[in-house]
């Protein structure tokens, strides 16, 4: 992804871009409309970094027994952490700020100082960056040759090398989820989502068909959240950081959520076991305490008006 966003920015420089996995493909044109409908609000915010469309899928069966399609995340927990700074970014579907990617300071858009330290030394990318989001796009078909060789060059595998692509600048290199970690940095750094959900799904792509698939996907999902909740930049503990607090405490619920299984194997084995040994879970009515209550919860009559 960093290597098409510095390609991107020598070539067009479009101050948005659309990020889609390889199995998704665009089911409705008016996708970029409805997203440039949030930048170009003037009641929306300068803060907004992307906005982010939910994962929805052709291939699902009638049954979808192993919830495939992520109905909880896209129904209930995106909506719910719309109302805060939004949800991070997931995956793919998304529109994004260029500027977010880049490190820019949200307050005044000024670009870092030593900025061939941070973004390699193309002069072409600077040239780019400099010009603050403003399109340059390409209105032949022709493509000069140094323009060409500068596109090769910044694709290099070298390119990176001793700047702070991966780290500070681009998506994150720290996870194997390296979107939440991105989108998460970048509401540390005080910028803002949109999640929106039009009836039509505006991208389609390709789900999990069997047991194998999911247990492969969901364990680079749940080890790289897991990653991130139980290391520096889980959120709770971030800094420094211009996340709400209330964002923090639910963004660190679902780098954590992976844990969850220790409550549900709590409730799946203990009280199977207690019926086998004979082990009481509750107080037994037989207690003193309780038998000296119970009387008076069973005599409790409400009182009835009489008309």
């Amino acid at each position: 992804l960093n290597v098409l966003l510095r390609v991107s920015s020598t070539m067009s420089n479009s101050p948005y871009i659309l990020v889609l996995d390889c199995d998704m493909y665009c089911n409705d044109s008016n996708s970029a409309r409805q997203a440039m409908c949030f930048y170009v609000d003037p009641r929306t915010p300068s803060s907004l970094g992307w906005v982010q469309f939910p994962q929805k899928f052709h291939n699902i069966s009638g049954t979808d027994i192993y919830d495939s399609q992520l109905r909880t995340t896209w129904a209930i927990y995106w909506p719910g952490f719309d109302g805060l700074q939004g949800p991070v970014i997931s995956g793919t579907n998304f529109y994004i700020r260029r500027k977010a990617l880049f490190g820019f300071d949200i307050d005044d858009g000024s670009v870092p100082k030593d900025i061939r330290d941070c973004f390699g030394s193309s002069n072409e990318f600077i040239k780019s960056i400099s010009q603050n989001d403003k399109s340059s796009a390409i209105k032949s078909r022709d493509i000069s040759p140094v323009l060409l060789e500068e596109a090769h060059f910044v694709a290099s595998c070298t390119y990176e090398k001793g700047t702070i692509w991966g780290d500070k600048v681009g998506f994150r290199y720290d996870s194997v989820v390296e979107d939440a970690m991105t989108g998460a940095y970048l509401q540390h750094k005080g910028w803002r989502s949109a999640y929106l959900n039009p009836a039509r799904p505006q991208f389609l792509g390709t789900a999990t068909a069997n047991l194998d698939e999911l247990l492969v996907q969901g364990i680079r999902w749940n080890a790289g959240l897991l990653e991130i909740g139980l290391s520096k930049y889980c959120p709770l503990i971030y800094r420094p950081s211009r996340m709400q607090f209330l964002h923090k405490l639910a963004t660190t619920w679902i780098s954590l959520f992976p844990i969850e299984f220790l409550s549900i194997w709590c409730f799946a084995i203990i009280p199977p076991l207690c019926f086998v040994y004979g082990i009481p879970l509750y107080p037994k009515v037989s207690n003193m305490e309780l038998s000296t209550h119970f009387p008076n919860v069973v005599s409790y009559r409400p009182p009835i008006a009489i008309r």
